[in-house]
């Protein structure tokens, strides 16, 4: 079963009617908030889910926001990784997964591809920390891999990181978009930004195994499936 109704909850709906499963994809949607009480329904829900469902193996998405010197502090990493302990105290299978930023149709505007699409399209003035990297996957792309790590029984019982080998500078992100749009972003350079170093090495064989193609262009092709639209594409004409 799936638990959510989210872009991971809609990315892993081969898991719909599996009882047997427990996929948990109804977290926190907004990774800058600071809002106890959007913690606590989380925590209450998925404590609920665990007591009804005690055989299920469970999936639960932490975020590689804690390998990030400027995110790790936030209470949002804190409480994701609040939620890991008490899988880990209170569940005898299960899978946690943590991932970066992902990329998918969604219409979350707290997305980082989301967000600075956006404000490139409207024009909206934002700031761009110019020393920024982040590191976004495609959906698809977390989900063969977290579905393979399941279906092959690995990793029983551990933390493991799902993330594209590649983090991208915010400003290369940026630069990407207005490439894409034909239109200049209207922001501020910030001196501010850090990058999240992820450990990938075990899953490096199964992006291999898998055919998952991180090569240069990724970053272009996400950008072109889930956000250039038609409309745009003809305006640049």
């Amino acid at each position: 079963m799936i638990v959510g109704s989210g872009l991971v909850a809609k990315g892993f709906s081969w898991y719909q009617d599996k009882d047997e499963y427990l996929v948990f994809a109804s977290g926190v949607s907004n990774s800058t908030t600071a809002d106890r009480q959007a913690f606590e329904r989380e925590r209450s829900l998925l404590t609920n889910k665990l007591q009804e469902n005690p055989d299920a193996l469970v999936v639960y998405f932490g975020t590689c926001s804690v390998y990030d010197p400027a995110q790790q502090s936030t209470p949002y990493a804190k409480h994701k990784l609040a939620m890991e302990a008490l899988i880990q105290k209170q569940c005898n299978r299960y899978r946690i997964f943590r991932i970066p930023n992902l990329a998918g149709a969604t219409p979350n505007p707290h997305t980082i591809l989301n967000y600075l699409y956006q404000h490139v399209v409207s024009g909206e003035r934002f700031e761009l920390w110019q020393h920024a990297e982040r590191n976004i996957i495609d959906i698809t792309d977390t989900f063969h891999l977290c579905h393979y790590i399941v279906r092959e029984n690995l990793f029983p019982q551990q933390i493991i990181n799902i993330a594209n080998p590649v983090n991208y500078r915010v400003a290369d992100i940026v630069q990407a978009i207005e490439l894409l749009c034909g239109k200049k972003g209207n922001y501020t350079l910030v001196e501010k930004g850090s990058r999240p170093q992820i450990d990938i090495e075990p899953i490096r064989p199964l992006i291999t195994t898998l055919g998952l193609d991180f090569s240069d262009g990724y970053l272009h092709r996400m950008i072109r499936k889930y956000l250039v639209t038609d409309d745009v594409q003809k305006g640049k004409n």
